[in-house]
């Protein structure tokens, strides 16, 4: 999660990572970038709109993160 790789396999995992990071957790967008390799708090902003931004128009995505979240909530 924290590679400098910026291939759609390593990098959508990532965003969906970030995206439930600053769902459950209280801390800073700056703090949840660096837990990421360093990045910076705009990639964690940019994240988490390009995960709504595919909830909104992509059904079996929007599946998936609602699967992954029920996942958390419960255990």
């Amino acid at each position: 999660m924290s590679s400098a790789r910026r291939s759609r396999t390593v990098a959508r995992p990532r965003q969906v990572a970030m995206y439930f990071s600053k769902d459950f957790t209280n801390n800073s967008l700056k703090s949840i970038g660096f837990h990421f390799g360093g990045r910076d708090h705009s990639t964690v902003i940019h994240a988490v709109q390009s995960v709504n931004d595919m909830i909104d128009t992509d059904n079996i995505f929007r599946k998936n993160i609602e699967e992954i979240n029920r996942r958390i909530s419960v255990g």
